[in-house]
């Protein structure tokens, strides 16, 4: 194959390296990641390697900070925010003050408030909602309590 024909595919191989380089990412794959990492800590915490709500809020939170940021998540404070308060959540249950019956609430608030913010940011909350749990009838696992799936 002669030199001439040969730089026509190679710059068509380059570009399309160069498109998928810049591709939106996939922002359900990445909420499915985060669902996982924060149902392999809430494991951890069930079964006793984690001894605390914050202590498994930390576990994930961390990773899925990375998770996001390595997507170039638009709004990474609002994430930090949502991440934040889910912590402050899970210690306050920890503190016993406030009851675990009340944790699903308070995570449905902090969902709401991210909505909101992302809003205030012109994205779509539907698109860019990082919250990794949603209430489902058929949970396959519990979350700080048992009525929320993570």
């Amino acid at each position: 194959m002669s030199k001439s024909h040969l730089f026509p595919k190679l710059f068509a191989a380059a570009s399309m390296l160069s498109l998928a380089a810049c591709a939106v990412p996939n922002w359900t794959t990445i909420d499915q990641q985060a669902f996982t990492i924060r149902a392999a800590c809430e494991r951890q915490h069930n079964n006793g390697l984690i001894p605390t709500e914050l202590a498994t809020e930390r576990c994930a939170n961390g990773t899925i900070h990375r998770l996001y940021a390595d997507a170039h998540y638009p709004q990474m404070e609002v994430l930090d925010l949502y991440l934040a308060r889910r912590e402050a959540i899970a210690n306050a249950v920890d503190r016993r003050t406030i009851a675990p019956s009340d944790a699903p609430v308070k995570l449905a608030e902090a969902e709401t408030e991210q909505v909101f913010a992302l809003e205030r940011h012109g994205l779509d909350p539907v698109i860019y909602n990082t919250a990794p749990y949603r209430v489902m009838a058929a949970c396959p696992r519990p979350s700080l309590v048992s009525t929320l799936c993570n």
